[in-house]
């Protein structure tokens, strides 16, 4: 028995002491926002909003500063192919980026509009959606070339009036590429213009763009991959990548898969969880130190 106590002590005791890098780890996520994927914030609302990518339900769920589930919302009619990330405006509108396709092959993709979200969420279990049907200006195969798979997208943006999105590549020769697509903000059928690509790094597995989230003054824009935070600043108007880029190394690697301002010094991020690792929310000061691109 007492074995027993001393090797339970021992697991406990080297889960605690895991090392999360610069990340300040806030709680662990339920077992059923294992595939986590976006974060979204509204001004003036205590809770956090994320959602599970593909297969998983058609839900947003408001987290508490731990993680813990307060809020579960139902969005009624729209099924959730594979939901990737989440965006908001100033009119308190939700965004849903289900635009996931891994192997490039999805002809059309949404995007879901919740109007009067951050008024509704606290009173309503469940919610409709008016929707954005949309392809790529470039893609002309459905799937396209093993070298060519960078249609997926993961990372979900709104400024004035505008959505922004940006890709995850999954080309076979990584060439470390995100490409930045725009569309209205409203609802319609569009083709969303191609309109900036910037190379992030060369490693497939670090460079991967999953998240994006806008600062509360609207000058900064946080890009997330596996380890690392690239922020920028000084752009003009949709010319993102014209201005000020930084990188902020977490110095720890795992599936991020959304990120968001809490206020104009931290980020929350989440991961999914892949075994024993992961699954968590995690707050990121600014004030780390930071390496210049």
């Amino acid at each position: 028995m007492y074995k027993t106590i001393f090797y339970f002590a021992l697991i406990l005791s080297i889960c605690s002491c895991q090392d999360y890098g610069k990340l300040d780890k806030k709680g662990g996520l339920a077992r059923n926002l294992a595939e986590v994927s976006g974060l979204a914030l509204f001004e003036n609302d205590t809770l956090i909003y994320t959602a599970t990518d593909h297969g998983n339900p058609n839900h947003i769920y408001g987290l508490d500063g731990s993680g813990n589930i307060q809020r579960e919302i139902v969005i009624s009619n729209a099924p959730n192919e594979d939901w990737e990330d989440l965006t908001t405006d100033p009119k308190g509108t939700l965004y849903i980026s289900d635009t996931g396709n891994n192997e490039n092959e999805r002809e059309d993709q949404f995007i879901y509009i919740i109007q009067n979200f951050a008024s509704l969420a606290a009173s309503r279990d469940t919610l409709q959606a008016k929707r954005i049907t949309f392809k790529l200006s470039d893609q002309k195969d459905y799937p396209p070339d093993l070298n060519n798979l960078n249609f997926d997208i993961e990372a979900l943006l709104y400024k004035e009036e505008n959505l922004y999105m940006f890709t995850r590549n999954r080309s076979r020769h990584f060439d470390g590429i995100t490409k930045v697509y725009k569309l209205p903000a409203r609802p319609g059928n569009y083709q969303a213009q191609l309109i900036d690509q910037y190379f992030v790094c060369d490693d497939l597995n670090t460079c991967a763009i999953t998240g994006v989230t806008m600062s509360p003054k609207g000058d900064r824009i946080a890009l997330l991959t596996s380890d690392k935070v690239i922020m920028l600043s000084q752009f003009e108007g949709e010319n993102f990548f014209s201005g000020k880029i930084e990188t902020y190394d977490l110095d720890y690697t795992s599936p991020k898969e959304g990120i968001a301002f809490k206020n104009d010094s931290t980020l929350y991020i989440v991961d999914e969880r892949r075994a024993q690792t992961g699954g968590n929310l995690y707050e990121y000061s600014l004030n780390k130190k930071t390496r210049f691109n």
